[in-house]
């Protein structure tokens, strides 16, 4: 099987982990496990949102870290290295991104001033790096990095896992070994500390990221995988709270020395068929499932996803003509922007449907309307009550003070 089979495979997975899981966001583990007890399927999140039903997300129905995916993978297997300026380009032609793109996180929002804060959600988009004609040199691999974030600790992440992906997939590894985490670690620090003057070149700060490699790479060569959950948490918070301004208590948030290893914790101990499972664990799911699967796929191929959840994605049929002819590389920028057109359409049906079920879930009745001749006889009748015990309440005063005279 030659690479572009496991990189569809990858996208694919990517995909189909994000419909699964985005509707389900933050919600805790213990939410999920009592609204719909093990989730299997595209699942309606309605019943899980009570007041907060403005979240609201389509089951089944992928979001704008696909979308962008998607986009990336498309461009970058026109070209033979990566060009943000193209990717820029290609929005811009598009138009309002609002109009296609479905619950933007704050790393889309900030593609021409990157963004500056750790996030994991990046960590998803490196595959499509794989799509490129020709594998991407490390000063282009931090290209890629740096044009969406300039965080050390997204940035040390992201080399990690575009090392250890090409790792996976170039010695067609069917198992996770943990051995391979120790030379991958290395290879990261190596590539930062050797190419420091194309990260300032970038506009980040080659000391700070250089810092964050080498602490990410201490992570990686102690990784307790063996251990149970609790210990492995424990473990990776010492790290992760080190990069963050946030005291974090678990692992499933959206930071990168948190997320990341807790996803290669949940590779190693999952079966490749049951990598879905892990939506119990709540959180960030819309970013942990996804790795995981990307993870999984390139381990075992489009076997690795459950074959009803293929089935019963939204827009199945034009995304896997689109990973199709990205397999056999023929994907035009004329089907690009066909294909994001006929993404306006379904993001304007889902924004219709919320607002249909925001309209149908008001169920404060209102108080009949009177007419206008009741409301003024309601106001007479109160002012002049008022206005009487008011009168009557003097009219006691003035009779005490002069009760004297009386006698």
């Amino acid at each position: 099987m030659n690479d572009d089979w496991y990189n569809t495979a990858i996208l694919q997975s990517i995909i189909i982990a994000d419909a699964f899981a985005s509707p389900l966001d933050n919600l805790s583990a213990q939410h999920i496990k009592a609204t719909f007890d093990d989730v299997t399927e595209y699942v309606d999140p309605e019943p899980a949102l009570k007041h907060k039903l403005y979240l609201w997300k389509k089951p089944g129905l992928y979001t704008s870290l696909s979308q962008y995916c998607i986009l990336l993978c498309a461009i970058n297997s026109q070209n033979y290295t990566y060009n943000h300026q193209l990717v820029i380009n290609f929005l811009h032609s598009l138009g309002d991104s609002s109009a296609y793109f479905r619950h933007t996180p704050q790393i889309l929002h900030n593609l021409g001033n990157a963004y500056d804060a750790p996030t994991a959600e990046l960590l998803v988009l490196i595959p499509s790096l794989l799509f490129c004609k020709r594998e991407p040199t490390p000063q282009n691999l931090l290209h890629f990095i740096l044009a969406h974030n300039k965080n050390a600790a997204t940035c040390a992440a992201c080399t990690f896992f575009y090392l250890l992906l090409k790792e996976i997939i170039g010695r067609q590894l069917s198992t996770f070994h943990p051995e391979i985490l120790n030379d991958i670690s290395s290879q990261m620090a190596l590539l930062i500390q050797q190419h420091s003057a194309s990260i300032f070149e970038h506009g980040a700060n080659p000391q700070v990221i250089t810092q964050a490699a080498s602490d990410l790479h201490a992570l990686m060569t102690t990784l307790p995988l063996t251990s149970d959950e609790v210990t492995f948490t424990r473990h990776i918070l010492n790290y992760a709270n080190k990069w963050s301004n946030n005291s974090f208590t678990r692992l499933t948030v959206n930071h990168p020395f948190a997320i990341l290893p807790f996803a290669l914790y949940c590779s190693y101990s999952t079966p490749y068929n049951a990598v879905f499972s892990h939506i119990h664990h709540g959180g960030r799911v819309s970013v942990l499932l996804p790795l995981i699967a990307a993870i999984s796929a390139a381990l075992y191929g489009p076997d690795s996803i459950p074959e009803h959840l293929k089935e019963t994605l939204i827009n199945k049929k034009r995304i896997y003509q689109l990973l199709q002819f990205l397999h056999e590389s023929s994907i035009t920028m004329n089907y690009l922007t066909e294909f994001f057109q006929n993404e306006m359409k379904l993001t304007q049906k889902e924004k219709d449907e919320l607002e249909s079920k925001l309209k149908h879930s008001k169920h404060i009745k209102e108080k009949p309307k009177k007419p206008a001749a009741d409301k003024h006889n309601a106001m007479t009748n109160h002012v002049v009550e008022s206005w009487t015990k008011l009168d009557k309440a003097k009219w006691k005063k003035e009779k005490k003070k002069h009760k004297p005279y009386s006698e």
